[in-house]
């Protein structure tokens, strides 16, 4: 059986199709190993012979599940591009995975959303500072990155965010009661020409 493990794994990893498996080919690896494995339990592993049950355990197991990955990923590929799949080359638990990839993907296809997801807009007020010391980016309460700001810039910053640095000492609040009506103004006189 190592020698049909090593011969099935090597053409698997040289080609690009899946190559042809036994109906019972996991069935039969699956005894053989659980065979070495009560052959290595019942061998002392100081010894050549115990040494040897144990890298060839190792080495079986380690060609087993690089060819089902091979072989995984050969019959995920062929679904997803809509290509058919040769169920000749496949042992039975592969043509029942190959029939599931289809499935889900055929239904996943069909499926579409019934409707789209709401887009959340949060308004936040903002606060102009101006700053009294230098400070690095902070992350306000709408969750955006502010700054970094030197001493003396001005900036704005959500209201919760600039009552801390205010309270903090770190900046002033700047009062701009006329910016909306200045605003207004000018939207008015850029509209009536």
């Amino acid at each position: 059986m190592y020698n049909e493990l090593y011969r099935a794994w090597k053409s698997e990893i040289t080609s690009e199709e899946t190559q042809p498996l036994p109906e019972d080919f996991y069935r039969r690896a699956e005894a053989y190993l659980a065979g070495t494995e009560q052959e290595d339990a019942s061998t002392d592993e100081h010894t050549i012979k115990g040494r040897l049950l144990l890298k060839e355990k190792e080495i079986v197991n380690r060609l087993l599940r690089e060819l089902k990955e091979v072989r995984l990923r050969k019959l995920l590929s062929l679904a997803q591009n809509g290509r058919e799949i040769n169920d000749a080359n496949l042992t039975e638990e592969e043509r029942k995975l190959a029939r599931t990839f289809e499935q889900s993907i055929e239904t996943f296809d069909r499926e579409k959303p019934t409707t789209k997801p709401a887009v959340i807009e949060e308004t936040v007020e903002l606060s102009v500072l101006r700053f009294l010391q230098d400070i690095p980016e902070i992350v306000g309460t709408d969750l955006r990155i502010y700054g970094p700001y030197k001493k003396e810039d001005v900036g704005s910053l959500p209201n919760q965010n600039a009552i801390a640095l205010v309270k903090q000492g770190v900046a002033k609040e700047i009062e701009v009661r006329h910016v909306a009506s200045a605003q207004r103004s000018m939207l008015d006189a850029t509209n009536n020409k």
